[in-house]
C-alpha cells in the first residue's frame, strides 16, 4: 500500500512537469516603451519561449531599455547557447512596421530546441542539500 502512494505521488508529480502549455497560436501586439507597436508570434511553452516575427526573425525584450530587439545567439560560461538582445529594435522610432534587417544570423528550430531542453534539463535537476543543524536547545 505504502509502496503504491509513494509510486503514485512520484508519477504525479513528475508526470505534471511533462507537460507544457503552448504558446497562443495566433498575432500578439507588443508594446514598446516609447508607445510603438508590432505584431509577432509568441512561440514555445511555458520552460522556453520567444517571440517571432512573420519573416521568422527571432525578437526578445532588451531589459535595459525596455525596448524589443532582434535576437543573436550568445554562449554563456558553461558553453551554452542563449538567446541574448542584438541592440537592433524590432520598430525604427516614429515607425509602425516592422524593419527588414538581413545582417541578422537567422536562428534555427534546431538550435531553439536545444534551448529548450537545457532550460527543462536545469529546471528538473532537484539538488537536496543536507538541512544545517541549529545550536538551539
Amino acid at each position: 500500500m505504502k509502496l503504491t502512494v509513494l509510486t503514485f505521488a512520484y508519477l504525479a508529480f513528475f508526470g505534471i512537469s511533462l507537460w507544457a502549455v503552448p504558446a497562443a497560436p495566433f498575432l500578439i501586439t507588443f508594446a514598446q516603451p516609447d508607445g510603438s507597436t508590432f505584431q509577432a508570434h509568441l512561440r514555445g511553452d511555458e520552460h522556453f519561449n520567444w517571440i517571432e516575427s512573420k519573416k521568422k526573425k527571432i525578437i526578445v525584450k532588451n531589459k535595459t531599455s525596455g525596448f524589443f530587439e532582434f535576437a543573436l545567439l550568445k554562449l554563456d560560461i558553461d558553453s551554452n547557447f542563449e538567446l541574448v538582445p542584438s541592440g537592433i529594435p524590432v520598430i525604427k522610432l516614429g515607425e509602425s512596421n516592422l524593419r527588414s534587417v538581413l545582417n541578422i544570423p537567422k536562428i534555427s528550430r534546431r538550435q531553439l530546441v536545444k534551448i529548450r531542453q537545457r532550460k527543462i534539463a536545469e529546471k528538473r535537476s532537484i539538488k537536496i542539500l543536507p538541512a544545517e543543524k541549529s545550536n538551539e536547545k
